[in-house]
Order: C-alpha cells, then structure tokens, then sequence
C-alpha cells in the first residue's frame, strides 16, 4: 500500500492513495511530500527506482532487513531505523522502518503495521503546520512519535521486572523465571546497542552536518538525540535492576536449600546417637547385662529417646533450630 501526502501553500494538505506520476509531483519544489509505503508489492517497490531513482543496493537494503544505518548520497539521504516492539512479558522485538530524505519530500517504508504512523497521517491531514515547514520537519516529526514508543515500550518492561521482582520474593520462584530474566536481559543488551546507533545518527542531524537540513530543524533534532540518550540510560537501569533481580532469585534459591540441608543435618545428628545405641546393643554379647535383664530392651529404648531430647535441647539452646 502506497499512501501520500501533499501540502501546497494555497491548497493545503492533500491525500492520494496507490501509485501516482511520483515523478512528476516531486518536480514541484513548492510542494512538501511524505510517501509512505506500508507492505508494499513488488510493483509498488519497483517505483523507488524507476521513478525515485534511489541507488539499486539502497534498495535491496530497504527490501531486506538491515541494521540501523545512515547513508548519505547527492540529492538525498537514507536512514534505517528500528522501533522496541514489546511482544509479550519477558520478550522483546523490534520493527524496522526505512526513511529518504529529500529536498521536498520523505519516504517512508516498512513491511509491518505501525500504529503511530497511522496516527501522525491523520493528524497531518487536519493539522496542515507539519507539513508545511518542509521535508526534514516531516522527517523529525516522525522520528520523534517513533522514539516516543521506545518509552511505552521501557514502561511495560519496567512493570515486567516489577512481576519478575514479586514472583520471586513470593517465597517460591520457578527455574522458569531464570529463563524469562536472561531472555529480557538480552533484549535490553540489544535494545540499548540499537538505541546508541541511532542516537549517534541523530547527533550527526542536529550538528548541521546535511545539506537537506535547516538550521532551525538542528534544535528538534537534537531534542531526539536526548530521548534516545535517556532511553539508552533506561536500558542500562534495567539490566542492573535484571542483575539484582537474578541475584535475589540465588539467594532465595541458595537460602531455601540451606533450611533443607539444616533440616537433613538436624535428622542425621539425632539418629546418629540412636544408630549407635542400635548397633551397641546388635552386637549381642552375652556379657552385656541388658541383655539379659527382662527390661533390657525398654532401657535401650528410653535411653533413645532421652539421647534424642538432650540432642535436641542442645539445638534449640544454641540457637540451630
């Protein structure tokens, strides 16, 4: 699907939907444009060469999945960005979407639905101001919506290690949230390595470095630089907070082992003097008296458990029980 707008000083904004004569409607440097190609056919790819006449390998990197990058050429740039996409608890994903920028317009492509997209189109179709002030506006405007859902995205993973937190100190944590901790761990690894590139990318924006941005785009731009600075300080606070969290799972872990082995410790010291008894008397020597005495095997029995009860006195003034 290929949807665009246009704005033109005296007739605002206007929307066309499917292929139209790209080439011709770029010609007009009056005119702001932003394409966006949502899951687009083959056909409707084609047009970024046949009519945009972006550089063929530019392309295939647009088709394909690639990672965050910024290349610049004479009359426009490309840049590759990526969205935190959270898909369920303890698992995260991203979604690529892949911007030209022009002198006069921006395309946008991506292969997956983006809700934020959807939104700014229909804001920019009643508030005609986005689009006005020309192609690199329209291209921060965008980034800036994009990077906002970095921060839905940090605030679900903040309530997922809030759970985490809370299943654990419940008193009987699963080998399973292990798992789901270092899973997480890793998409915030990666979640942090892909906000760092595009971070820089929007610090060489708000240095002037291009041509096809204003001077007075350099200020937003670097106001997207800071966000993408706090989300990478976020994800930092979150794999310490993950650190803590499987550091607390080991010690309820190892603590929880430690009551079993003082519990098997606390059987083994009180049988074992009653084992002794047991064997003592086993021997069955006949010089022994008990053996001979009717209550022998009464005495043998409550000197068990007298045995037993001192053994046990002994613990608990200690304080080992």
């Amino acid at each position: 699907m290929i949807r665009t707008l246009q704005y033109n000083m005296e007739t605002g904004c206007k929307r066309f939907d499917g292929i139209i004569h790209f080439t011709e409607i770029l010609s007009h440097h009056e005119n702001s444009y932003w394409i966006d190609f949502e899951n687009p056919s083959d056909e409707e790819s084609y047009i970024l060469y046949s009519d945009f006449k972006f550089h063929p390998l530019i392309i295939e990197d647009t088709i394909e999945s690639s990672s965050p990058k910024l290349d610049v050429f004479k009359d426009y740039l490309y840049m590759v960005f990526h969205t935190a996409d959270y898909v369920k608890e303890g698992e995260l994903g991203s979604r690529e979407i892949d911007f030209f920028l022009g002198k006069n317009y921006v395309v946008t492509y991506h292969r997956e639905k983006f809700p934020t997209l959807n939104h700014l189109f229909e804001k920019c179709l009643r508030d005609d101001r986005i689009l006005s002030r020309g192609a690199d506006f329209i291209m921060h405007t965008i980034i800036d919506n994009l990077v906002d859902d970095y921060n839905n995205t940090l605030k679900m993973v903040a309530a997922t290690i809030d759970s985490f937190e809370a299943e654990i100190f419940s008193g009987n944590p699963g080998r399973e949230i292990l798992k789901r901790i270092f899973e997480l761990k890793e998409d915030i690894a990666e979640l942090k390595k892909t906000a760092l590139a595009q971070r820089d990318m929007l610090w060489r924006f708000s240095r002037g470095e291009y041509k096809l941005t204003s001077p007075e785009s350099l200020i937003y731009f670097r106001d997207v630089y800071d966000h993408l600075s706090q989300v990478n300080d976020k994800a930092d606070h979150f794999r310490d907070l993950l650190t803590s969290v499987m550091e607390a799972f080991f010690s309820i872990t190892s603590e929880k082992t430690n009551r079993i082995m003082k519990t098997l410790t606390v059987f083994t010291v009180v049988l074992l003097p009653l084992s002794l008894i047991a064997s003592i008397y086993g021997m069955n020597f006949k010089n022994m008296p008990e053996l001979q005495w009717e209550y022998g095997y009464y005495f043998a029995l409550l000197l068990m458990l007298v045995v037993m009860i001192v053994t046990l006195v002994i613990f608990k003034i200690k304080d080992w029980l």
